[in-house]
């Protein structure tokens, strides 16, 4: 790959200065770069010029600090996470909470609030993802929907927060997931 020249060149809040002699693992010239907060970075040609290096790494840390204001955690629990929950990329069955335990066994759990939950085990797989979208249902769905309602009527002042607390609790009892929630 030939090195083309960007020096003095902007991309995003990184400046390029000089090549560096170096190369990566693809080929592509390693760049000096300074960056609008007055650091420095090393920065391939090819993460330059496709927009994936834009500072030094503060840029990153800036977008991390505000992270914690715009998701909601409710003991623990982040409401955003439960709203667009997604497939997990190492799930062995295929379908998250579901493992199987034996030739023609499957078993379910769930987690909330730093608990895992055990909610039976099934023969066939399809009984047991059916299980769990219900417990999700129950649990991860009905924990949303609350909380957005609660945040309605009363999470819009301390004042409301304080005379009626969320509550939203999860225990099993006979066998089953029952939940306590301050929220009719």
């Amino acid at each position: 790959m030939r090195a083309k020249d960007l020096t003095g060149q902007k991309f995003g809040r990184l400046t390029a200065l000089y090549p560096t002699g170096k190369r990566d693992h693809k080929g592509s010239v390693i760049w000096h770069c300074a960056c609008d907060c007055g650091g420095e970075a090393e920065v391939s040609q090819d993460g330059l010029g496709s927009g994936n290096c834009k500072s030094c790494g503060c840029w990153k840390k800036e977008v991390q600090k505000k992270v914690p204001t715009l998701l909601h955690r409710v003991d623990g629990t982040c409401v955003e996470w439960l709203e667009k929950r997604k497939h997990r990329r190492d799930n062995t069955s295929g379908f998250r909470g579901v493992y199987r335990i034996g030739e023609n066994r499957y078993r379910v759990q769930i987690g909330f609030k730093g608990q895992r939950f055990y909610v039976g085990s099934y023969p066939t797989f399809e009984e047991a993802i059916q299980a769990r979208l219900e417990a999700e249902a129950l649990i991860h769905d009905g924990f949303v929907r609350a909380y957005r309602s609660w945040q309605e009527r009363y999470g819009q002042d301390e004042e409301g927060e304080k005379e009626h607390p969320f509550v939203y609790e999860v225990q099993k009892k006979s066998g089953k997931l029952t939940v306590t929630t301050s929220i009719v």
